[in-house]
């Protein structure tokens, strides 16, 4: 039985010290204009913490009631990398006949993160820590909701700060992965934070 304080320290690793984009660099994978404009990054968060909540439980699932049972763990990887795209399929199709004017806005967004790691890499962070269920869901929804800062405030960045001031050899991508690192460094400060 987890505790409270267990759940809170499962949260905040998943928002802080383990991001996935900034820290795990495992949720780079969307596409360019979601770093670019802070609509586009809230869109493409939204639509990565719903993949990672229910590829979370779905791996979760899979991992206990088929891997587990069946001493299959080592094809846990091959079996999630088939999951999370299916997962994105599905919901496309879903959002597609049942919510259009939703799917016309956020399809590009679902499309982008059928090869984005963060829902895979949430996954196998997940089982490789034999998580519960409920600290399996708690992981992926604050590692979304921390993949949605990091994207929102990259691009929030974006826009604020006058990147012709900058010296001319650090103007477009290098200052880009400046304030990455820059980001990223702050959220180092968190690592090594547990609730005892």
């Amino acid at each position: 039985m987890t505790t409270a304080l267990e759940l809170a320290g499962v949260a905040l690793a998943a928002l802080l010290s383990e991001n996935m984009v900034l820290v795990t660099c495992t949720g780079i994978g969307t596409h360019r204009p979601s770093f670019q404009d802070p609509k586009q990054a809230l869109r493409t968060g939204f639509c990565l913490t719903l993949v990672m909540v229910l590829g979370a439980l779905c791996a979760w699932l899979l991992d206990y009631l088929v891997l587990g049972r069946f001493a299959l763990q080592h094809f846990r990887l091959l079996a999630f990398a088939l999951l999370i795209p299916g997962l994105v399929a599905a919901l496309r199709r879903f959002f597609r006949t049942c919510v259009p004017e939703l799917s016309r806005r956020v399809d590009e967004n679902l499309s982008s993160i059928s090869t984005n790691c963060a829902a895979l890499g949430s996954a196998l962070i997940i089982t490789q820590r034999s998580y519960g269920l409920f600290s399996s869901l708690l992981f992926a929804f604050f590692g979304g909701i921390g993949v949605c800062l990091a994207l929102a405030s990259f691009a929030s960045l974006q826009t604020e700060v006058d990147l012709e001031r900058c010296p001319r050899p650090f103007r477009g991508i290098p200052i880009q992965l400046i304030t990455a690192g820059l980001m990223a460094m702050a959220l180092f400060g968190f690592y090594g934070l547990h609730l005892d």
